[in-house]
């Protein structure tokens, strides 16, 4: 099936240099390398990578490229790719929106250069419009459109491009589109076989300025993208978590997963356990892999 996930799978949304250690030459340790990254996460239980191409305005296959794949199968660490955050689908700006077009076309590619399976994406803001409507119409045109354009500008990988799914992900700040509504919106319009939910639940938490907790933030989301997309695509969800600081105005910073903040994660576990869902989980809090190997062993705990 189109996206089904083998297995619960967690990793971090990139590695922190200064403990990014491999063993080199006599076990001494070295700084580890970018095509490193899946056996490093590998070898400390974990089994998912998100690549954060957020800042990325440019990206170009190469041989540290190619070792990355072969690495990361080789591992058997999924991929995903975080798109950059200078896609805005809802601008009001011609050009903009365009070339907004043109990085979804081209994240495509990059996803292939890194055997990636998913690429997140951010849909935008309300700005000044009212109608959200038209918003819902923009985003997912646009996500058509820069289909079809990866297509035209990478012949040779459109095939591949097949393989990939489009994730639009929930937000935390009032002032974004991303409530889990307009995100199963936004992937039941645009297709399965193209879109699926990237589910936030520290950004939902936050969205809901932390009334919303515990089962009650995590079970509803479940049971409205069964509703409304159906149950393959609740099993095999992709998950981002950590716990995150929100003012009056949603989102404000990721904390350690060790923190005060919402939202706990055992919750959500229990849930994964007791309806068999294969979701991959990827922290997305400032400690990266340490986190995630914290989420991935108290998992196995709990399962």
């Amino acid at each position: 099936m189109l996206f089904e996930n083998d297995k619960i799978r967690i990793g971090p949304t990139g590695v922190k240099k200064e403990i990014f250690l491999m063993k080199g030459r006599n076990d001494i340790l070295r700084k580890g390398k970018r095509f490193e990254i899946p056996e490093y996460l590998s070898a400390m239980g974990l089994n998912a990578y998100e690549f954060s191409a957020g800042r990325m305005a440019n990206f170009s296959d190469s041989p540290i490229y190619e070792q990355f794949r072969v690495n990361s199968k080789k591992n058997d660490v999924a991929i995903s790719i975080h798109a950059p955050y200078y896609i805005s689908l809802t601008s009001e700006n011609p050009e903009i929106y365009q070339k907004s077009i043109e990085r979804i076309a081209n994240t495509y590619a990059w996803a292939v250069w890194l055997n990636a399976k998913r690429i997140v994406l951010h849909p935008g803001t309300y700005g000044k419009s009212k109608i959200k409507r038209n918003l819902t119409k923009m985003i997912v045109d646009g996500i058509n459109s820069g289909i079809i354009l990866s297509k035209d500008l990478y012949p040779k990988l459109k095939e591949k491009f097949k393989e990939i799914c489009l994730c639009p992900e929930t937000m935390g700040k009032l002032g974004q589109i991303g409530s889990a509504d307009e995100i199963i919106e936004i992937c039941s319009e645009t297709g399965p076989n193209k879109a699926r939910p990237c589910i936030d639940f520290g950004h939902l938490y936050t969205r809901n300025i932390g009334k919303i907790i515990g089962r009650n933030l995590y079970m509803p989301v479940f049971e409205k993208i069964e509703r409304d997309l159906g149950k393959d695509i609740v099993e095999n969800l992709h998950i981002h978590y950590s716990k995150i600081e929100y003012t009056g105005k949603g989102e404000k910073m990721h904390h350690s997963n060790d923190s005060s903040w919402g939202p706990n994660v055992e919750p959500l576990f229990k849930i994964i356990k007791e309806q068999g869902f294969k979701p991959i989980i990827i922290n997305e809090s400032p400690e990266l892999e340490s986190d995630a190997k914290k989420l991935m062993d108290l998992w196995k705990k709990m399962s």
